[in-house]
């Protein structure tokens, strides 16, 4: 039952034919070689040999003797016989016999996964068929065990160009159970639980696209957003194959099912795709419905992510809304974004704000900047707006803005900041 033990029965046993042959060689050497001698040799040379080679077969016993439900050990089994079909055959056989899904160390299921796929490198597609499909009637532990049975079941399908076949195995994976369990339910047999797989259904809805009909592709869609069980990722590949055909409405809707599903920060990608399609489907057309969506979007936005959002905002407010409602927003998104970020933003701000109404409207906002920022920022800050101001021609406003950047500034920290030219 222990190693230890089958080692010290196995190196007794091993050391016992050693000498035996030993003792046999030293006997054909004093006597000569005679015939029966040799072939007693031979013979015992042959025992020996095969011991030796029956050794990890042995132990691999030992092990399963120790824990039969350890799906390694069963697989380890199965590579000890390579090149021997039968023994492969009766050692899977055995495996999925003897193994408690409940009580294995491993995955349970790749023990009939690899059955199959056995047969199915033979050639023998129907018999891993008949593999597969008891797989799917087995009480697994978890509901992801049953969930790959049936996946590597669509999958040697679709190896084997059975488009049909693999969509039909598929659709019954995630039919509806005559006793409907909650995915975590473990009460509950997995079979029950299994129609709250994403795995499966994200794999049926790949086949749907490429093999079934815009309808029927729909209907996955729709029914992973019902079952509640999407990820962003998920939302936004429905969104996207709905405007691919043209639904741009339907893949707008898609997007809001999606928004209502999750909370930030896990909403991020669905609400930048969904601004994003939107301004570029409609531009200026919708303008009071696209403002609705950017500030349903930036309630409750956390200053992580709303830069993007902003920056998003303000240009359509530039290109199709209003000049001052485009300051309003970056005004605002100086004040929303993190701190690390907010440098970044004002010199946005400054910059679109030179572009829109002239550099003499920059003011208030160097000012803004100056007062809220590090002491790093607003020196550099300072310097470029007294340079505007001397290029301007208003060398007081220069100057005490020299003035007062001068009281931010230690010489022994930054000794550039003092030497600036227009001083």
């Amino acid at each position: 039952m222990t190693v230890r033990d089958f080692s010290q029965v196995f190196d007794s046993y091993a050391q016992f034919e050693e000498s035996v042959i030993a003792a046999k060689m030293e006997t054909v050497a004093e006597l000569g070689k005679e015939e029966d001698e040799e072939v007693e040799l031979e013979l015992r040379l042959a025992r020996f040999e095969q011991l030796m080679a029956r050794r990890p077969l042995l132990l691999n016993s030992v092990l399963l003797r120790q824990n039969p439900h350890n799906v390694h050990e069963w697989h380890k089994r199965v590579q000890l016989y390579q090149g021997r079909p039968e023994q492969i055959i009766h050692t899977y056989t055995e495996a999925v016999r003897t193994v408690d899904p409940f009580k294995a160390t491993g995955r349970p299921h790749g023990l009939w996964v690899a059955f199959a796929r056995f047969y199915e490198d033979n050639g023998q597609l129907d018999d891993a068929r008949t593999i597969l499909s008891k797989a799917t009637r087995v009480r697994f532990r978890q509901v992801e065990d049953l969930a790959a049975v049936w996946c590597e079941f669509g999958e040697m399908e679709l190896r084997h160009h059975n488009y049909e076949e693999a969509l039909r195995i598929l659709r019954k994976a995630t039919a509806l159970p005559a006793k409907r369990a909650e995915y975590f339910d473990s009460t509950e047999p997995v079979q029950n639980r299994l129609y709250k797989s994403l795995k499966v259904w994200s794999m049926l809805a790949d086949l749907e696209e490429s093999l079934g009909t815009f309808q029927s592709t729909k209907a996955v869609y729709d029914r992973i957003l019902d079952l509640r069980i999407a990820t962003p990722q998920i939302v936004i590949n429905y969104g996207l194959f709905l405007e691919e055909h043209g639904y741009f409405e339907e893949s707008f809707k898609a997007y809001e099912r999606g928004i209502a599903l999750f909370r930030w920060p896990n909403v991020a990608d669905i609400w930048h795709t969904y601004l994003s399609k939107f301004v570029a489907r409609y531009g200026g057309r919708k303008l009071e419905r696209a403002r609705d969506l950017f500030e349903q979007a930036l309630d409750g936005c956390p200053p992580k992510y709303a830069k993007t959002i902003y920056l998003l905002y303000a240009r359509l407010e530039e290109e199709f809304g209003l000049a001052r409602h485009a300051m309003g927003v970056y005004e605002r998104a100086t004040r929303a974004v993190l701190p690390a970020q907010r440098h970044d933003m004002f010199n946005i701000y400054i910059k679109r704000a030179a572009e829109l109404y002239g550099v003499t409207h920059t003011r208030p906002i160097y000012q803004k900047a100056i007062e809220v920022l590090g002491d790093d920022a607003a020196r550099e800050l300072c310097l470029r707006f007294a340079d505007m101001e001397c290029k301007l021609g208003e060398v007081d406003r220069a100057r005490a803005i020299y003035t007062y950047c001068s009281q931010i500034c230690d010489p022994r920290v930054s000794p550039t900041a003092g030497g600036h030219p227009g001083g």
